[in-house]
């Protein structure tokens, strides 16, 4: 079923992200993207650019179909941008001599989303036919391409996927040991999932895989990024939040620690300085009753934080 159209467009402002293309290769189940988003107009793009000198991210859509991808990565990097972040599904990078393109242009991350580890799932969530051994094979030719240390994997843990988190986590291990980090994101309300909210998983039910599959990762020696989970679903490893970094270093200013608010038992949680609680669109659902205040003190994720990622964090965006 295809979305209605709203009546007027969103305004499209200055931004770190910067979205190319409203194109893509997939029709992911869960994709939170508003089809109706109209893509940055070339001078909105080089004003974001000459702002946001720190970091700039190029998304869809899916950004390689844009012929002007590179030309603005280049403009990016002569510019001064620090980090020039690639969102990706992995479209063409398979091609050696494509993944180079991106590399030599400028680009300092490569985010490629892969949202299972199974061909079969892999087709039913994006709704494509025969693509996984390619995306597989684009993530391993970016990691020849750029090392280890400039690409990411990132999951977005659907219901479908949650209780194979484990599962996933042996996979990338097996197949992309050298990555600087696995992130997994809880789902949004938004776009695909709007119209199958099945797809949005209880919190209860994410604990046990989501702590087996860090677990897992961990003893592989492989770091871990979480979003959308609030720290008292993960007892044990909240250093993994996105939340937590930003909190501990300041970085406050970030778009999805809006899309987040505290409800009242986190008002008796030890983590509520650094823990923005559920996400707004998952309480409109579920309702609050999974959330149960923690008592671990925030110095010590802290601590946890720079033991694993060093004194600034991980979750580079």
């Amino acid at each position: 079923m295809r979305q209605k159209r709203p009546a007027a467009r969103r305004k499209i402002e200055l931004n770190q992200i910067i979205n190319v293309t409203a194109a893509c290769n997939q029709r992911c189940l869960f994709c939170s993207r508003d089809s109706w988003l109209p893509p940055h107009p070339p001078k909105l793009i080089r004003a974001s650019i000459r702002k946001f000198k720190d970091s700039v991210c190029f998304e869809g859509g899916e950004p390689t179909l844009f012929p002007d991808t590179l030309k603005w990565i280049r403009f990016a990097k002569k510019e001064g941008v620090r980090n020039v972040v690639l969102v990706t599904n992995g479209f063409s990078l398979d091609d050696p001599a494509a993944a180079e393109k991106y590399v030599e242009a400028g680009v300092d991350f490569f985010n490629v989303n892969l949202p299972a580890h199974t061909p079969a799932l892999y087709d039913a969530l994006t709704r494509t036919r025969a693509n996984f051994a390619r995306r597989v094979k684009a993530v391993r030719t970016l990691i020849r391409a750029a090392g280890g240390r400039k690409v990411r994997v990132t999951l977005v843990a659907t219901s479908v996927m949650i209780p194979k988190l484990p599962e996933y986590a042996l996979f990338v291990l097996r197949n992309f040991p050298e990555l600087l980090y696995l992130e997994i994101n809880f789902p949004k309300l938004l776009g695909g999932c709007v119209e199958r909210p099945w797809l949005i998983p209880d919190l209860a039910a994410c604990r046990l895989p989501l702590r087996t599959a860090v677990k897992l990762l961990q003893a592989g020696g492989m770091k871990v990024i979480t979003d959308g989970f609030p720290l008292c679903a993960m007892k044990g490893f909240e250093y993994c939040a996105i939340d937590a970094h930003a909190a501990a270093y300041g970085d406050l200013g970030q778009d999805y620690l809006a899309e987040k608010e505290q409800r009242p038992p986190c008002s008796g949680c030890s983590l509520a300085a650094v823990c923005r609680g559920p996400r707004k669109d998952y309480v409109s659902r579920h309702g609050w009753k999974e959330l149960r205040p923690s008592r671990v003190t925030p110095a010590s994720v802290k601590a946890k934080i720079e033991k694993v990622f060093g004194r600034r964090g991980g979750g580079s965006r």
